[in-house]
């Protein structure tokens, strides 16, 4: 076997390799003659086609077929000759090949990136984390309480906690209906300006039955960053002191105004929260346990990802530009996207998550051969158990299950990362910060 390399500088490798025709001519020879015996054209006996018939008819896709099966099977070994790792997927271009021919063709790849452990034990992670406290408590049961609320009508005007069921009617500035503008039944609370910007203050006080006019900026239109006492659109600024372009006339009837009616916190109430609770105390302590159980799985999230991001900040290392298309590509045809722009745009908003995950997984294989960190058939056997004890199936039904749907080596892939990670988490060294509760669930929030 000949071969000859070439690197470019965007980590793209080019290799040419050559097969001499003893290795190869015979295999060319074999894929013809069995061919000719199992092939059957009319006027000839089975096995009695002649050869040149073959050749002529089929040789041409028989041959290329067998040169790429040949390609394969010695690239193995001039990999291993060249000692080189290939990074994404491989080109293969025959140039010559046949009977009497040598093998001769060219491959091109990307190159694997080298990853060099510098720091892995010991990573420095901060994370958030919470005391909860009895108002934090009490604030969840005011939830549950409004949760549970009824609602009376009321015939005395609507409060800023009012819920509003009205009909509305888009109407010109003399209060006549526009035409075409059809009367909507619309379900409000106060609070959120539903029908338009300055819609509320102008429907506090409003009682069953009333009728009123209001002039609001069409929810359609940008708001002004001005600052300003009051959101409501006088007469007056109707008349022509702004833009009536951006206002809406809406002729607005009061159906029916209601408020809510919070229960009592009681037993009785309990049981509507958990019937299995039965005191305001046992109450307490159940939403404090979940309350903890959710803050220590958002804590897991943000230790899990620390030692990722820590990980890959700590272990810099190049990838090539041929590497990382060859990634995105790789990603392209598993969510199947045809549109040359659309295409685009997945890899604009991708490529950097992408580049992370590749960082990750190459990080992480790295420290798994490191450490000698592997899923035996052993662990892959107490998987099934534990998934059987969860599921009340068998463990050879929970296998062929997953067999069914393809998952077996994705759960496998799973159980890999997950110990690999469990291992990085025993080595690390946590910081906590600690906040208020409202305050770590909006960082919790927006980490997502």
């Amino acid at each position: 076997m000949n071969t000859s390399k070439n690197v470019s500088s965007d980590g793209t490798v080019t290799m040419e390799i050559e097969i001499p025709v003893e290795e190869t001519g015979s295999e060319f020879t074999d894929v013809l003659k069995k061919f000719q015996r199992e092939v059957n054209v009319p006027g000839f006996r089975p096995g009695k086609v002649p050869m040149n018939l073959v050749k002529k008819r089929w040789g041409r896709d028989i041959l290329s077929e067998k040169a790429e099966e040949l390609a394969r099977k010695y690239l193995v070994d001039a990999l291993k000759q060249e000692k080189l790792d290939p990074g994404g997927q491989i080109t293969i271009d025959l140039i010559e090949y046949g009977e009497d021919k040598q093998l001769k063709y060219k491959v091109s790849f990307p190159l694997r990136p080298e990853v060099e452990l510098t720091q892995y034990k010991g990573l420095r992670v901060l994370i958030n984390d919470a005391e909860i406290t009895d108002d934090d408590v009490n604030e969840q049961i005011e939830a549950y309480r409004k949760k549970f609320a009824t609602l009376r009508s009321i015939d005395d005007p609507a409060t800023a906690e009012a819920r509003l069921t009205l009909k509305v009617q888009e109407v010109d500035p003399s209060g006549l209906p526009l035409i075409g503008r059809k009367t909507r039944d619309e379900v409000i609370e106060l609070g959120l300006d539903a029908l338009g910007i300055g819609s509320d203050e102008q429907l506090i006080g409003i009682k069953a039955e009333e009728k009123r006019v209001i002039i609001v900026q069409n929810e359609h239109d940008s708001i002004s960053s001005a600052p300003h006492q009051s959101a409501i659109i006088t007469p007056d600024q109707a008349a022509g002191k702004s833009d009536s372009s951006n206002q809406v006339h809406l002729l607005v009837e009061a159906v029916k105004v209601e408020v809510q009616e919070l229960p009592e916190i009681n037993d009785d109430f309990v049981k509507m929260v958990n019937e299995k609770l039965s005191s305001v105390e046992e109450l307490h302590n159940w939403i404090k346990f979940n309350m903890l159980g959710y803050i220590e799985t958002i804590k897991l999230r943000q230790i899990e990802k620390g030692i990722v991001d820590r990980l890959i900040e700590d272990n810099p290392f190049t990838i090539s530009e041929s590497f990382m298309n060859s990634t995105l590509d790789g990603l392209l045809e598993d969510i199947d996207i045809e549109k040359d722009e659309d295409r685009k745009s997945f890899i604009e908003e991708h490529r950097r998550e992408a580049e992370r995950d590749l960082r990750w997984v190459m990080l992480r294989d790295k420290i798994a051969l490191t450490e000698d960190i592997k899923v035996s058939d052993e662990d892959f056997e107490n998987e099934l158990n534990r998934i059987s004890e969860q599921t009340g199936d068998t463990p050879d039904e929970v296998k062929k299950k997953l067999e069914k749907d393809d998952a077996i080596n994705r759960l496998k892939r799973n159980m890999y990362e997950l110990r690999i990670i469990e291992f990085l988490k025993a080595e690390a060294e946590v910081e906590k910060r600690m906040m208020p509760l409202d305050d770590f669930l909006k960082n919790a929030v927006s980490a997502q």
